[in-house]
């Protein structure tokens, strides 16, 4: 069976060798020491610029070398961040190879402070993974421009209370996970892991007070209208 070992040594294996791969560490669970039966394999590759491509297509030969792959997406395509993610047939549905590759001209550098973005290496040529101090005036100022943000949403709650009221179920969830849920998620957040404001759901049951976690959880359980009629009622 490919585990996630032979999987790594495997890629690690083909691209260490190449010039134009820099680094190679993982993220994720494997990062922060938590990963379970269930986790996947959060992958990042430094790159040097313009060989991003290449290397894509190295990996995935390397990939298909092992087995077939029954996933083959790209994610998102920023510049100088590009994204894709892979799954070889015949390994555990949950054995996603989640790839991002940043150019090195990124100059991407870990915040000491973030202990939930912890790298954990596989090689690295050239000294890529640095570290830096939060800026925590820069982060202040975020904080400040969401909060004004997710004042504004929060007040267009009546978006989902209309359907409520109107008994369209659909709509109605729909509405209230955007302009309740949302937003309350990351004003906690703000309140309890600013650094991780924007992290919507990952990792919220480690990042949140036990308390306030079974308290958010028991919103999520609405799941007939006659349930969000008592959130309307209680607001």
């Amino acid at each position: 069976m490919i585990t996630k070992q032979i999987i790594l040594s495997q890629l690690q294996k083909s691209l260490i060798e190449n010039a134009n791969v820099n680094a190679m560490w993982l993220e994720g669970s494997d990062g922060t020491g938590s990963a379970d039966e269930y986790s996947y394999l959060d992958i990042v590759l430094d790159v040097v610029d313009g060989f991003e491509t290449d290397i894509f297509e190295l990996l995935e030969k390397t990939l298909l070398e092992m087995a077939p792959l029954d996933l083959n997406a790209e994610e998102s395509h920023q510049p100088l961040l590009k994204n894709k993610v892979y799954h070889l047939q015949g390994t555990p549905d949950s054995l996603f190879l989640d790839v991002t590759l940043q150019s090195e001209s990124r100059g991407f550098k870990f915040t000491r402070e973030n202990e939930s973005e912890v790298p954990d290496v596989i090689f690295d040529k050239k000294a890529i993974i640095q570290y830096q101090s939060l800026d925590q005036n820069k982060l202040h100022q975020q904080l400040i421009k969401r909060l004004i943000s997710l004042e504004n949403t929060i007040k267009q709650k009546a978006r989902a209370e209309k359907y409520i009221a109107r008994g369209k179920f659909i709509e109605a969830i729909g509405y209230y996970q955007k302009f309740v849920l949302e937003p309350l998620i990351e004003l906690l957040r703000i309140k309890y892991k600013p650094i991780n404001h924007d992290y919507y759901i990952v990792s919220i049951s480690k990042h949140l007070p036990k308390e306030v976690y079974v308290q958010l959880e028991g919103l999520f359980k609405n799941s007939s209208l006659e349930d969000l009629k008592e959130y309307r009622d209680s607001v």
